[in-house]
């Protein structure tokens, strides 16, 4: 398995620096410490670019990886409004970055449903995430990268924007681009 093939595929819009996160549902290895090692690895060539990688949640079949920008997320995450809405989940308002992903984590963790809070660590607009729990998934003004529930036009742009990042991050990677050299700081 070619893990920087998978990131140049599912994670382009992040290590450009366009998108705050991404998460990959990557089949289980024989061990999890093979991830481990990977993750080690990457966190250590990458981190200095400003992109981050952590496992949230690893059972039998599979391992849930979180790209990152943590400067993107804090950001995000400190908004007034997103912080609210963070706490109806067991956030602590104004916490640091790691243990509101320590919690999510643990959110992931429980079982049961997907954490769809989830959506606000992967730079979904928080009227799209509140609406998309309220709504089941269900009556979607528009899909995409995610569902939308609030600007369709603004999220069309983005999405138009996503998909050419991934196209030219494909094209180049193809042709020899390494994956490091993709990742902008």
């Amino acid at each position: 398995m070619n893990i920087d093939a998978i990131l140049v595929n599912h994670c382009s819009p992040t290590l450009a620096g366009l998108k705050m996160g991404s998460l990959l549902c990557l089949p289980r290895l024989e061990s999890r410490t093979d991830y481990e090692k990977l993750i080690d690895k990457y966190n250590h060539m990458y981190n200095q670019k400003g992109l981050h990688f952590r496992i949230l949640y690893a059972c039998p079949k599979r391992t849930l990886l979180y790209v990152y920008r943590p400067a993107m997320v804090a950001s995000y995450v400190q908004n007034q409004a997103v912080m609210a809405f963070l706490t109806q989940y067991g956030y602590a308002a104004g916490d640091v970055l790691e243990h509101m992903l320590d919690h999510l984590a643990d959110r992931f963790r429980e079982g049961g449903c997907f954490p769809h809070e989830s959506g606000i660590f992967l730079g979904y607009p928080l009227e799209d995430v509140c609406g998309f729990i309220t709504h089941k998934g269900n009556h979607a003004k528009i899909c995409g990268d995610w569902k939308v529930y609030g600007d369709a036009d603004k999220a069309s742009r983005i999405f138009r924007m996503f998909s050419c990042c991934r196209e030219d991050y494909i094209n180049r990677f193809a042709v020899g681009t390494t994956l490091e050299s993709l990742i902008v700081a």
